[in-house]
């Protein structure tokens, strides 16, 4: 008799305990903003990061194959960015409420919105080099002015 309510007590144990983890999966929230971080345009620009590491590493491993790369990126980088992103909700949770989150969401399905984001990696590679030139020339004025 003791081990059969050992037993149910077990069962229902481990049935609130799966109720409580399903319960604890679903965040809407936090769900949007995955939605929002693939729709503004993160994901072109965290390709253009790929492609520059990639051009980098291709300099000391040229052995390293087209297959290669291509299962490297699938295999490491695109999960370490979703393990980033799932990292970033809080920080978005902390300064944007739900309904922002949805008003942004509605702007990226609209033309300017869509536009925004697939012009976002382009902007972002050319800000970069742009930033790298500025700042050598920015270091550059700041070791004179020590002199």
């Amino acid at each position: 008799m003791k081990s059969c309510c050992n037993l149910k007590l077990f069962f229902v144990s481990a049935l609130l305990l799966i109720g409580f983890t399903v319960f604890a999966q679903t965040d809407p929230f936090g769900d949007d903003i995955l939605k929002m971080l693939q729709m503004n345009g993160s994901k072109g620009n965290t390709d253009a990061i790929f492609g520059q590491i990639v051009t980098r590493f291709k300099v000391a491993k040229p052995e390293v194959t087209e297959e290669k790369w291509a299962a490297l990126k699938k295999d490491v980088f695109d999960v370490e960015v979703a393990e980033l992103n799932k990292m970033l909700v809080p920080v978005y949770k902390k300064h944007f409420t739900p309904e922002e989150i949805k008003a942004i969401l509605a702007f990226y399905e609209t033309p300017v919105g869509k536009k925004l984001a697939e012009q976002s990696p382009l902007i972002t590679v050319e800000t970069m080099q742009l930033t790298q030139q500025w700042a050598m020339g920015l270091m550059g004025k700041m070791q004179g002015y020590l002199n």
